[in-house]
């Protein structure tokens, strides 16, 4: 019989708040770092092009390594899970906050750009773990496959909201702050990172508490408590055991390709294709609100049907929205509305995909006998470095293709199909590939995984 106890209140009430809080300095460094480098420090582009390579290269390399070093350290009294959740939480505001300080106040490039490299990849370590702690937490609190999808719900619909706060608040407070300090540039931006690495504290000890009771601990005297961290041999047995998620990853990579294709080509379609550049910044609040209402409607849908029926039906979806905008591609409005559509159905689909990852630690830990969630969880943040490498060479290809050049004064009919195109058609081929992989290869439903549980829960109490 399943052992763990139902959602609380607190659980229902605030998961995810906690993640938001906690992600606030990392969507602050995702939209205002560039910037901050090239016009407010004033760093020689060189320089910034050095740190950036280096530091999103050695990225790529310990994505892989995050859950599995998460999963090898021995859990200490609050949990394994948990106590990173508390412990790492300063470390990772403090080193979040050093990287502003030393492109910042450093004045040799030189120095500011090895103090800027050795702190942003030790953040990265930091945060990264912690990231995939928080997403481990909802196997943690689960006890049903409909558990895991209101809390993975929760969680991603706080994620999608914190970056319209963010780039509601951001410019305000920055404006605010100017000539606080003087003639001080940096120092605005400096202040915003000190408040954004109090609330990844605060927001990280709200996941601790609502969290409360969840956790196996040597503490409580549990049996299955875990009593040391997982071996090499354990961590690649989760690996290649677990044909579900392999499976996953690779349409979460289609998935998550269409999502960074969006982005970066929203600005090439409204300033060349549309030539109606006033309309961006409308276009893009209304799918980010798309994508909050879409992890809203994860959790409700996520009720009614198992994750991998949801996703067969989420992502036909949204193949069909975005050919629709590609047909409707002569109106700025009907194009908004439908990509609308598709970030709405993308987003829950996304959030149905992490209660599939969360299914998939269960699988896991059933053919490995080891609970290497940790693990299992961190996997489901690689496709966002598998996306980047993919568009890092996929968008300027495209853009070559389409006979796209920023001297145009006048652009040709040509060029603005191409565009439409890449930013319509080459999504919905992403997604028809997600779509396969998950009907074809994931063979993993929510009876098999209630099943799994329940002979966990017996092997632990007669452990």
């Amino acid at each position: 019989m399943n052992n763990k106890k139902p959602l609380n209140s607190a659980l229902k009430t605030f998961f995810g708040l906690g993640d938001c809080l906690f992600d606030f300095h990392s969507s602050y460094k995702t939209y205002y770092w560039s910037f901050y480098l090239t016009s407010v420090a004033a760093l020689p582009l060189a320089v910034v092009a050095i740190i950036n390579s280096v530091v999103n290269t050695c990225e790529i390399i310990m994505s892989f390594l995050y859950g599995a070093l998460m999963d090898s350290l021995k859990p200490m009294k609050w949990g394994r899970y948990r106590s990173i959740v508390l412990v790492l939480a300063p470390f990772t505001a403090i080193f979040g906050l050093s990287q502003w300080l030393a492109a910042g106040l450093i004045k040799d490039s030189n120095v500011a750009m090895v103090a800027v490299i050795a702190c942003s990849l030790i953040y990265a370590v930091f945060f990264n773990m912690q990231y995939s702690a928080n997403a481990t937490m909802i196997t943690v609190c689960g006890a049903t496959e409909k558990d895991r999808a209101f809390l993975s719900s929760r969680r991603w619909a706080w994620i999608n909201a914190d970056k319209i706060v963010i780039s509601a608040i951001v410019t305000f407070m920055i404006a605010r702050f100017t000539g606080v300090f003087g003639d001080s540039a940096v120092m605005p931006y400096i202040l915003v990172g000190i408040i954004f690495a109090v609330l990844c504290v605060i927001g990280q000890y709200i996941i601790f508490k609502i969290s409360d009771g969840y956790e196996e601990t040597e503490e409580a005297g549990s049996a299955a408590a875990p009593k040391k961290g997982a071996s090499f041999k354990d961590i690649i047995n989760t690996i290649t055991k677990t044909p579900p998620l392999l499976a996953l990853f690779c349409a979460q990579c289609g998935t998550t390709t269409v999502s960074f294709i969006l982005a970066q080509m929203a600005a090439y379609q409204f300033n060349y294709a549309f030539e109606a550049p006033a309309i961006l910044a409308i276009y893009l609040a209304a799918t980010n609100f798309g994508a909050v209402i879409g992890s809203l409607l994860a959790g409700i849908l996520g009720r009614k049907m198992e994750a991998k029926k949801l996703s067969q039906c989420l992502l036909p979806l949204c193949i069909i929205f975005l050919i629709l905008a590609r047909v409707c591609s002569g109106s700025v409005v009907l194009f908004t509305i439908f990509i609308l559509c598709e970030r709405t159905c993308s987003n829950c689909n996304f959030s149905t995909f992490l209660t599939m990852y969360s299914n998939c630690a269960i699988y896991a830990e059933h053919k490995t006998g080891v609970n290497n969630s940790g693990l299992v969880m961190s996997i489901s943040n690689i496709p966002v470095k598998v996306a980047v490498l993919i568009t890092g060479v996929l968008i300027p290809a495209v853009l070559a293709m389409t006979g796209y050049d920023a001297s145009m004064e006048v652009i040709p009919q040509a060029v603005k199909t191409g565009l439409t195109n890449a930013i319509t058609l080459i999504p919905a081929g992403c997604y028809l590939f997600a779509f396969l992989v998950i009907t074809i290869a994931f063979r993993l439903s929510s009876a098999d995984v209630a099943r799994m549980t329940e002979e966990i829960a017996a092997r632990k109490k007669n452990a």
